[in-house]
């Protein structure tokens, strides 16, 4: 096997961005310097993509003026309220102030940038639509026609923007004294939208399949008013955040990573109405919209069951039955079909791992029956000499030095426990039997090939090839910090406790003893931390004190989790607008400060 490691560029300087958006609607860039919207997309299931609209450079900017003359912007103060909804407070030249918000309706398809003015001015909001692409990994653009003009029916302006394979169109209008100028330069796809502002109004931008459908929902806007749109969001917020007193800062730090995972993981296919799961609708993440089994299964959707746990049941479902036709294969397409080849085992085992606590009539026939091909593909890997299973890929993606890797089995031996206990239930007695046979024999395999006594002490290893070779290693994705949180120790494991020291101290590499933050590096970012190694250090009984300080000195992308961060400044150096890893440090935080202090 050729060793070929595929490893992010590392950011030089990261620049704070807001965001907004609903599971329809995403505008994952909102410039802090000027307001500007640079781009929105939408999910397309037909193309195995989002759909980008981007701008030249942005596709929405506002401008402000009086008496014709434009205002120039001093500063910008940039908030979020309720860890979610974005705010930006412009001070103007002659101590005017405007604050903005960008935000969406909740269910709808819908954009509102409202501004509330302390003297009488005008604001432009100029649309400027440079490129439609499909983003996926990359943005990758795509030849369509647009068609801007006035909507016959209803009088406001529309963009139509279709291909054989995209239909989309932009129906624009305004809370009150509603302009536009640019709709009869011909060939031009740009609009000057234009609103007097004498204390409160607002620019409505109505997304949809056709122009007649974005103009409808132009109308149902105006009909909710805008401030009936953001107060039904703001009120939805409050009432999912989940409250931490004792602690304001990591408060903050759980609902923003937990709202970003909500809106930025998940997706309504626009053609469809079909839910669908990815790693990001932010193209400022390397590998935006596509899926890993790993990122939904074990970080996203636990953290969307603490805000909605029907939509939980539906998404384990419906991904479940679309996904398992590959599993355990590297990364899919939206769809389920395969994006990137090579197996990796706790991506089949996450399917595993998702069984636990759902509801009994969840597991009708066609899920069982998808449940056993899953496990029939894991099955494959079995290495009867051992009773462990094999692996191609770890869980940073990278090549298997070694095909028995610890957390995988680790993963799969709790997830059969699931898989049996379910077996047992629909009567299937002798399945059950086997499984559970399969259960006992990783267990076993564990401590016979993958502990070694290391300097005197017995540790877990990372890998082995079960006849004596092995490495030494943690990979912060599949961290083994997280044997925990698996139940395949408790936190007084004398093995356990001994892995932990080993592994984090000047016997290991990727440790760096003399950092502000001694979270550990990998292979994959080599000289730079790990966030998802975070996640695991915070799960992890014999760290989690710690980690939770690192935590604070992490900022990360400004509070978001990044895949990897500087190990003095904290500041992201690789995966930003990384949403199931937001998922994945809002679960362990709920877990360690909340379910496990109820629990106590």
């Amino acid at each position: 096997m050729n060793k070929i490691f595929t490893r992010p560029e590392e950011i030089v300087k990261n620049e704070q961005v807001l965001y907004a958006g609903n599971h329809y609607l995403s505008i994952p860039i909102i410039d802090c310097q000027n307001g500007a919207i640079k781009n929105i997309n939408v999910v397309s299931l037909s193309n195995k993509a989002l759909i980008e609209l981007k701008g030249k450079p942005n596709l929405f900017t506002p401008h402000f003026y009086q008496k014709g003359k434009e205002i120039e912007i001093e500063k910008i103060d940039i908030s979020k309220e309720q860890y979610y909804l974005p705010r930006l407070d412009f001070f103007l030249k002659g101590d005017i102030k405007v604050t903005g918000r960008v935000f969406t309706d909740l269910k709808e398809k819908g954009i509102i940038y409202s501004f509330e003015s302390s003297e009488e001015i005008d604001i432009s909001l100029f649309f400027d639509l440079k490129d439609v692409c499909l983003l996926r990994f990359n943005s990758h653009k795509v030849d369509t026609k647009i068609i801007i003009e006035r909507d016959k029916w209803l009088g406001n302006p529309v963009a139509n923007i279709f291909s054989s394979k995209v239909s989309l169109a932009l129906a624009f209008g305004g809370d009150k004294d509603f302009e536009v100028d640019g709709l009869k330069r011909k060939g031009k796809q740009t609009l000057n939208l234009k609103i007097s502002c004498q204390n409160k109004n607002c620019f409505y931008i109505a997304v949809n399949y056709d122009p007649d459908g974005a103009s409808a929902t132009l109308i149902h806007l105006r009909r909710k008013g805008y401030s009936g749109i953001y107060h039904e969001f703001l009120d939805w917020l409050k009432k999912k955040t989940i409250p931490y007193p004792k602690d304001p800062a990591l408060e903050t730090i759980l609902n923003e990573n937990l709202f970003f995972n909500y809106f930025y993981s998940i997706a309504k296919d626009m053609e469809s109405d079909r839910y669908l799961a990815l790693t990001s609708r932010s193209p400022r993440y390397y590998v935006s919209g596509a899926f890993w089994e790993r990122d939904c299964f074990l970080w996203s959707l636990p953290a969307i069951k603490l805000i909605y746990p029907q939509l939980y049941q539906r998404l384990a479902r419906e991904m479940i039955l679309m996904h398992s036709k590959n599993p355990g294969d590297h990364a899919h397409y939206i769809d389920g079909t395969v994006l990137y080849p090579g197996f990796e085992l706790d991506e089949a085992a996450s399917y595993l791992i998702l069984l636990d606590n759902l509801e009994d009539n969840f597991f009708d026939e066609a899920v069982i029956r998808v449940l056993e091909e899953v496990f029939e593909r894991i099955e494959r890997e079995h290495d009867p000499r051992t009773g462990l299973y094999k692996t191609f890929l770890l869980p940073s993606d990278d090549p298997a030095e070694y095909p028995l890797v610890t957390i995988d089995n680790v993963i799969l031996w709790r997830g059969l426990q699931n898989w049996r206990d379910i077996l047992l239930k629909k009567g299937k007695i002798k399945k059950a039997q086997l499984i559970n046979q399969k259960i006992e024999n990783i267990h076993k395999g564990i401590h016979e090939y993958l502990v070694k006594e290391i300097e005197g002490k017995k540790i877990f290893l990372w890998s082995t090839d079960g006849k004596g070779n092995f490495r030494l290693y943690n990979d912060p994705p599949g961290s083994l910090g997280a044997l925990c949180f698996y139940r395949f120790v408790d936190k007084d494991d004398p093995i356990f406790k001994n892995t932990i020291d080993y592994y984090y101290s000047s016997c290991n590499p990727y440790y760096f003893k003399d950092a502000r933050i001694n979270e550990l590096a990998c292979d994959h970012h080599p000289h730079t931390p790990s966030g998802l190694g975070l996640c695991g250090s915070i799960l992890n009984p014999v760290l989690s004190n710690v980690a939770l300080k690192w935590l604070k000195k992490a900022n990360m992308d400004y509070g978001l989790l990044a895949e990897s961060f500087d190990k003095d400044s904290g500041e992201a150096k690789t995966g930003v607008g990384f949403a199931s890893g937001c998922g994945y440090l809002a679960y362990s935080l709920y877990y360690v400060l909340i379910k496990e202090g109820e629990q106590e």
